[in-house]
């Protein structure tokens, strides 16, 4: 087991398996703070650590076992040497001096420089197929962030919380029948690709909403006859990548409940440890 710097992931390819030394949990850096060195021929990537978006990014470095150092940033109080540098978002991936932000963009461009395991599919036309499914996938956070997040100037009732989940399942209706025509355990059939770790941050999210929602959480469980759904969804729960990054619906719910509250980052994830 090899370990590397504190905030570095690293991994081991002894015979026992994949095994990950992981640091997600360093403190979110903000302002004030000095911009963390950089090794030009290494990986370093700007996230947030329950960032749906930056986790993308995060699963596809750990699917494709690229050792990175990672570096937390607290998007409330962005530290100036991240806006100078970046287009104030994460995730920023950070190679030979070069700034790549945006998840599907700096997945892809890991996906060519790193190429195995390869993540997106080789034929051109499947790729394109690909990246439709994330896009209607994509397209659920409209309805999952009003039940989850805190919206500007009002707030979100529960009866409207149901209505936008109701929405969302509906959604969910043409990736289960996606899944059916497939007929394999993920979407690049019996190991995931990149379309699989583009989609998964959500359905975290998705996991957690009975829990968060209290008193009437079970009316945010995904409904049953969405089989093959909740098959890929144990098959995503299995990956090295989700395990070693992933959190569990309890976890991601109190996150979730202590960052809309307090709109708090290293406590969030401290009160949630071990969860």
């Amino acid at each position: 087991f090899k370990v590397g710097r504190k905030n570095e992931a690293v991994v081991s390819t002894q015979s026992t398996g994949v095994q990950w030394y992981t640091m997600w949990e360093e403190p979110h850096l903000e302002q004030g703070s000095e911009k963390p060195a950089c090794d030009e021929n290494k990986i370093q990537l700007f996230n947030m650590r329950f960032c749906p978006f930056a986790e993308r990014t995060a699963l596809t470095l750990l699917a494709k076992k690229i050792p990175f150092d990672n570096v937390n940033i607290n998007l409330k109080k962005k530290p100036d040497w991240f806006l100078a540098s970046t287009m104030g978002k994460v995730p920023v991936v950070v190679h030979k001096g070069k700034y790549i932000p945006e998840s599907l963009i700096a997945s892809d461009y890991l996906d060519e420089v790193f190429p195995e395991p390869k993540l997106n599919p080789s034929d051109p036309l499947q790729k394109a197929l690909d990246r439709v499914v994330i896009e209607k996938q994509s397209a659920m956070m409209r309805n999952l962030y009003p039940i989850f997040a805190k919206m500007p100037n009002r707030v979100v009732t529960n009866e409207e919380k149901l209505q936008h989940f109701e929405n969302l399942v509906a959604q969910l209706e043409t990736f289960e029948e996606e899944l059916k025509n497939r007929g394999t355990p993920y979407l690049g059939g019996q190991s995931p690709v990149m379309a699989d770790y583009m989609i998964w941050p959500y359905f975290e999210r998705i996991e957690g909403l009975p829990i968060l929602m209290g008193d009437v959480g079970d009316k945010f469980v995904l409904p049953a006859h969405l089989e093959h759904l909740h098959a890929w969804i144990k098959a995503m729960r299995s990956t090295d990548a989700v395990k070693a990054y992933g959190f569990s619906p309890k976890r991601m719910a109190t996150i979730l409940k202590i960052h809309y509250e307090t709109y708090g980052y290293d406590n969030a994830l401290k009160e949630s440890s071990g969860m």
